[in-house]
């Protein structure tokens, strides 16, 4: 009874501390954030094993998830098996939606010959496992008028590169030994 006792004990520790399990991505779509502080804003892409983690401090009603798979992700960046952005949407409704990132899951082999081209490429890697890479982009500069509600928050949104690295992660494969 004291062993059994003790166990359930450990399973309901363990339990609260293990992380929120992460949502499966969509092929398509939008996605709104409600629960970001619970960890309900959490998704994996299946395919590629991408984790996008919604950072709990951005406002959820200003931004969506938009993602894509397939020919739509080939659409939005060359030889993409996966695409995300995170779309802001402003106060001004007579201004235009813009995303704050955008992410393009690659396979390893696509984004070397890519790399190896000539010029620069487009987006900067921030993720990156055996089978996979995710490259993002940012933007350069901010599209709302200087000074407005919209320029500040925008300002205020956009991440860094290494910011982008802690809000997507691909899963490191370790070689067993023979």
């Amino acid at each position: 009874m004291r062993t059994t006792c003790l166990i359930l004990i450990a399973v309901a520790v363990l339990a609260r501390a293990s992380p929120v399990a992460a949502n499966a991505l969509p092929d398509g779509g939008e996605l709104s954030c409600m629960g970001a502080a619970s960890g309900e804003c959490n998704y994996t892409d299946r395919a590629s094993g991408l984790q996008f983690h919604w950072p709990t401090d951005w406002p959820v009603r200003r931004l969506k998830l938009v993602t894509q798979t397939g020919q739509e992700a080939r659409g939005r960046y060359r030889d993409a098996i996966r695409w995300i952005a995170v779309a802001y949407q402003p106060d001004d409704e007579n201004q235009p939606e813009v995303l704050l990132v955008s992410i393009a899951v690659l396979r390893s082999s696509d984004w070397l010959a890519l790399s190896a081209q000539a010029g620069p490429t487009d987006g900067v890697e921030v993720a990156t496992a055996r089978d996979h890479v995710a490259v993002a982009t940012v933007p350069i500069a901010n599209p709302y008028p200087p000074g407005s509600r919209d320029a500040d928050i925008f300002d205020a949104l956009t991440p860094t590169y290494a910011e982008v690295s802690g809000i997507v992660q691909l899963p490191v494969m370790h070689r067993r030994g023979r």
